[in-house]
């Protein structure tokens, strides 16, 4: 029996060029209505579907996002403050 196919690591870049991968804390832009501001997320899954490259994990209030629009994302190293 053959094994199956191991397709590539999924290549997923931010706005500045670094890469995405599980367990990244990566920032992006929230908009509603006119206020815009910035969420955390501690990455879980980096996917590529048929609308193009996705990352999937939980935002700092424990909630499930999705990303496709990566442009908007930057990826946070270091020591970061507790959320409150």
């Amino acid at each position: 029996m053959s094994e199956p196919n191991e397709s590539a690591p999924v290549s997923a870049r931010d706005f500045l060029g670094n890469p995405i991968n599980s367990a990244d804390t990566i920032v992006y832009a929230v908009r509603r209505g006119s206020k815009l501001w910035l969420k955390r997320l501690v990455v879980q899954s980096v996917r590529d579907t048929s609308a193009g490259v996705r990352v999937s994990g939980v935002n700092d209030a424990g909630r499930p996002v999705s990303i496709k629009n990566l442009e908007n994302t930057v990826v946070v190293t270091g020591v970061l403050p507790e959320i409150k």
